[in-house]
């Protein structure tokens, strides 16, 4: 009877490690995302800027190591369809301006583009300084409360 006690404490200690590292590969991912949408308006603005090529030409251009940074794991064509794969990633202020960004761009003349790229890279990359620096925290945060609910689950179960 001990030993089956024993053993399944330690298969919870074990699902709560395993949910720790979960949670650190998430909030990893979750920068991984931020900086992979940094680099796709930055090739988007310069694509824009050299060749004044449409919005779908410059996502079939693109090289998918650059669209798998963003979240998409299949050849993705269409800008909206990509954000709506990474917002699970996405913290509410990084959702909400790349939904501008992907209902604004492609939408008015060459310069205007070029400005909302400015704007929309400014922006995003205050956001990701801001969740680089929160980074660790977060990560401790999750190690901390998934270990030590299943140190008191395995506890109440004993």
């Amino acid at each position: 009877m001990i030993h089956l006690k024993l053993l399944g404490g330690l298969l919870i200690l074990g699902a709560g490690g395993l949910s720790a590292l979960t949670l650190v590969r998430f909030e990893r991912k979750r920068l991984t995302v931020l900086d992979g949408w940094l680099d796709l308006l930055l090739y988007v603005r310069g694509q824009i800027d050299c060749y004044l090529m449409p919005l779908d030409d410059i996502l079939a251009s693109a090289d998918q190591v650059l669209l798998q940074a963003c979240g998409a794991e299949t050849r993705i064509t269409s800008l909206p369809a990509l954000f709506k794969l990474s917002s699970i990633y996405l913290d509410i202020e990084s959702r909400r301006l790349l939904s501008s960004f992907v209902r604004e761009i492609g939408s008015t003349y060459r310069e205007e583009q070029l400005k909302r790229c400015d704007y929309y890279l400014e922006a995003l990359r205050a956001r990701r300084e801001k969740i680089a620096a929160e980074l660790p925290a977060r990560m401790k945060m999750g190690v901390t409360v998934s270990l030590c609910t299943a140190i008191g689950i395995a506890i109440l179960l004993w």
